[in-house]
């Protein structure tokens, strides 16, 4: 039983606190967060201990592994702490708000010996492992063009507001964007060139679009946090050769006829068994499975999910902004 040290358990945190309990080889057996009467509510009657800071829990427990689920401008410091620490450590998106401390992570996961991974949950969700199915298998031929979408209304209930703040949250382009960006890095690698528009954090409204140009087709990546009450939704459409594959309204499909795939991802690595649940438990899954055969994670490499953090820099280099 892998023992977890869970940090931050708010909206996010509350997923992967939730997640463990559909997990057999994995428990979580405390808690840190700097609001502790919250952290008591949400592990309810459980024996999971609360603590106010990582620090603290690290003091009194011994776990196996620290999951860090806190505001993003301080994963780097947690992260590199708890390597240090001796601990595995699976951190929440993004790896970083920028590529230099992301670059400093991945020096301190092999300098400590430890496993570490960042949790990019696209690369585990049934479309999207589903779309790169059909990309390396060339079904439909080659890609030519694909289209990605993410939009919300505009976060406002996390903690103090840290996800308004683009000097904590990077705004949309780190915050958003980057779980299509990650995902379109993963399956196509760099690309020849990149452009965007970008609208930064104002009138309470924050989006971007990217374009990435390949050998022979383009990606385009919409995200944006808007000021009205609009649901999120993450949608895409990948036009081929021979046809096409689209998400929508929780519905995949290609060439218009319905795709019936499990509600979990299907990852493929080594031997590792997907537990058909979501996104969110395999990603957890994956890495508890990692930590017990002593394996460098594959589907998720530290230094890719650096590559992501630093493409994302280079499309606001690129940028217009408006």
């Amino acid at each position: 039983m892998i023992k977890v040290a869970l940090i931050g358990i708010g909206t996010m945190g509350f997923v992967h606190f939730n997640a463990y309990k559909k997990l057999k080889n994995a428990k979580v057996i405390a808690v840190a967060d700097i609001r502790t009467d919250m952290a008591q509510e949400k592990v309810a009657d459980s024996d999971v201990k609360v603590y106010s800071s990582m620090d603290e829990l690290l003091a009194n427990e011994s776990p196996d592994m620290v999951d860090i689920c806190t505001p993003s401008h301080i994963h780097t410091e947690l992260v590199i702490k708890a390597l240090n620490e001796g601990k595995h450590v699976l951190c929440e998106k993004p790896m970083s708000i920028k590529s230099g401390p992301a670059a400093d992570m991945v020096l301190a996961a092999e300098k400590s010996g430890r496993l570490y991974m960042t949790a990019q949950v696209v690369r585990f969700m049934s479309p999207y492992v589903y779309l790169k199915k059909i990309i390396d298998s060339k079904e439909l031929g080659n890609p030519v063009r694909i289209e990605m979408r993410r939009i919300s209304h505009i976060p406002e209930k996390s903690w103090e507001h840290w996800m308004k703040d683009t000097q904590k949250s990077g705004g949309t382009p780190i915050d958003l964007t980057i779980h299509d960006i990650d995902f379109i890095q993963y399956v196509f690698g760099e690309p020849k060139d990149v452009s965007a528009v970008y609208r930064k954090l104002k009138d309470e409204n924050d989006h971007i679009t990217s374009v990435l140009i390949y050998d022979g087709f383009t990606v385009t990546a919409n995200a944006g946090w808007f000021h009205c009450d609009i649901p999120f939704r993450a949608e895409f459409l990948a036009m081929f050769e021979n046809g096409y594959v689209e998400y929508k309204d929780d519905i995949i499909t290609k060439n218009g006829e319905p795709v019936n795939i499990e509600k979990g991802s299907v990852v493929e690595d080594d031997d590792f068994n997907a537990t058909g649940s979501d996104g969110y438990t395999e990603e957890i899954a994956y890495f508890i499975d990692c930590i017990e055969k002593n394996k460098k994670p594959s589907l998720v490499t530290p230094e890719s999910s650096q590559k992501s953090v630093k493409l994302i820099e280079r499309i606001l280099e690129k940028a217009i902004i408006i």
